[in-house]
């Protein structure tokens, strides 16, 4: 036999359809009865039967009998559960990070694409962020150097002002340094559980070839977007889509980020079947429609169209109207397909799924209230997953354990594990230098100053680029810098290029 879980079509629950023989046995002894042979044959001879039989003639009518058999197979068709494609665990991230590598060179001035490669560039940019907003992103720009110019971040408003600052006159020296920006994009998507995609924006790849620009990008998925109107100059086997004039290439980005997302997510923390059965409830209740008598399914016809044209204006009488024909759980499903995690979880009454509404709407107190009424080795992870969002890092790691115990080799409960046990020790690092700075002597003020007549002048103090790129001396001099994200880019990429290769590759 065929593995079940290498088939893109099977049923999850197969034995239902065992429910067909008796069905069927029914169906034929039904209808035999209803042929005039079965029910006068024991009273009348055969011979005679023939001729007293009345037949009337035939319409367009069908026989109840087979509307019923055909509405049962249906029901019992979507017991047994049709699959055909996979789910992602209710607690996986469900959008891909994504680092942006944009070529600021002076070649990206050109005008073949207009306004200009780069401004063009900026653009797509600017939708793809508006179309993935939640998703964290972040941002490298290029030329001869790499620059990080953000981390990702779930706040597409944080990156825009320093993406449209970007000019190749902030970059310390022009050319296409492709391979850096792709390892720097790299380092950056390290921390996350799964494999990203990074995403690189340019007109070309300079003198890097395929493979070197694949081979830094190292587990991330590698996607290109050509911005000028010749795309031969890309290398062939790269995954290439070339900028359009609509949001064609940014709707094919979307869909192979996610794509590459989800199957990196599914290898890592597993997938599930998609139940598919409701699909044929549509065609259950059309056939019940025909199952009332002569007469009344006009009425219920007229009633359902007075329904949908008149409707309640208010939302009250929807959710009441609503309810008469749909379970709180049914409606807390269509409104959490919908992405409306907030009423999802005022609708759901099984609270598993009121907490996973609760944590999909970012209101981690209230599913980690709903998670602590499930007790289950699913509610408890989940549990730990509400109460890492609300920083309660030991509790977290304490259920962890509890799921691990249980089931050692589940292999999100270590990833999930893993990280809050990071988190956790880097906020007792910090507080640990916070009390060694409040244990520290004050910073005492002179009691008098005098100047020196005699004195002609200052003192020159000349100050080198080692200067500002020790540990920490960049990054404490530019936060106190009141400047445009123009200049406070232009002097941190100055920074950095001045800067030795280890402490360049750091930032």
């Amino acid at each position: 036999m065929h593995d079940a879980a290498a088939m893109p079509f099977h049923l999850l629950r197969p034995l239902w359809l065992l429910a067909l023989i008796p069905l069927a046995v029914v169906f034929i002894v039904l209808l035999r009865r209803q042929s005039v042979g079965a029910q006068w044959g024991r009273v009348i001879a055969p011979h005679l039967l023939t001729h007293l039989t009345v037949r009337p003639q035939r319409g367009r009518h069908i026989n109840p009998l087979y509307l019923v058999a055909f509405a049962m197979m249906t029901g019992v068709v979507a017991l047994s559960g049709p699959t055909w494609r996979r789910e992602l665990p209710p607690f996986v991230e469900d959008k891909a990070p994504l680092m942006i590598a944009l070529a600021v060179g002076s070649s990206m001035s050109g005008t073949d694409v207009a306004p200009s490669r780069l401004e063009r560039a900026k653009q797509k940019i600017r939708d793809l962020l508006a179309a993935r907003t939640g998703a964290r992103t972040g941002l490298v720009a290029y030329a001869g150097t790499a620059h990080l110019v953000m981390p990702p971040t779930d706040d597409r408003f944080v990156i825009e002002p320093f993406l449209a600052a970007l000019t190749p006159g902030l970059m310390p020296a022009d050319g296409k340094n492709v391979a850096s920006a792709i390892a720097l994009a790299a380092v950056a998507l390290a921390t996350e559980p799964v494999a990203g995609t990074i995403l690189l924006v340019a007109d070309d790849l300079g003198a890097a070839d395929a493979a070197t620009v694949r081979q830094a990008a190292g587990r991330n998925n590698l996607v290109i977007l050509a911005v000028s109107a010749d795309v031969s100059a890309m290398p062939g086997g790269a995954d290439v889509i070339r900028v359009s004039i609509d949001g064609a290439d940014i709707a094919r980005l979307e869909r192979r980020i996610e794509t590459r997302f989800q199957a990196a997510q599914g290898d890592a923390f597993g997938t599930q079947w998609r139940d598919e059965g409701y699909w044929l409830l549509p065609l259950l209740a059309l056939l019940s429609l025909l199952w009332f008598r002569r007469g009344t399914t006009v009425a219920w016809v007229l009633a359902l169209c007075i329904t949908f044209q008149v409707g309640p204006s208010r939302a009250e009488e929807t959710s009441r109207l609503a309810s008469l024909w749909l379970t709180p759980d049914q409606q807390g499903r269509l409104a959490f397909d919908r992405g409306d995690y907030q009423a999802a979880k005022t609708l759901f009454a099984d609270p598993m799924w009121r907490g996973i509404s609760a944590y999909r709407a970012y209101d981690f107190i209230a599913a980690a209230e709903e998670f602590s009424r499930v007790d289950t080795l699913e509610g408890k992870f989940a549990l730990g997953n509400a109460q890492a969002q609300n920083h309660a890092y030991e509790k977290a790691l304490k259920i962890y354990d509890e799921v691990l115990k249980a089931e050692p080799g589940n292999a999100a409960a270590k990833t999930n594990r893993a990280i809050v046990q990071a988190a956790l020790d880097a906020q007792e690092e910090k507080r640990r230098k916070q009390e060694q700075n409040a244990a520290a002597p004050p910073d005492l003020k002179a009691d008098e100053m005098r100047v020196d007549p005699k004195q002609k002048g200052g003192k020159r103090i000349t100050v080198t680029p080692q200067d500002v790129t020790t540990a920490g001396a960049a990054e404490a001099w530019m936060r106190q810098v009141q400047t445009s994200p123009a200049d406070f880019l232009k002097m941190k990429f100055a920074i950095q290029a001045a800067a030795p290769a280890q402490g360049r590759a750091s930032q």
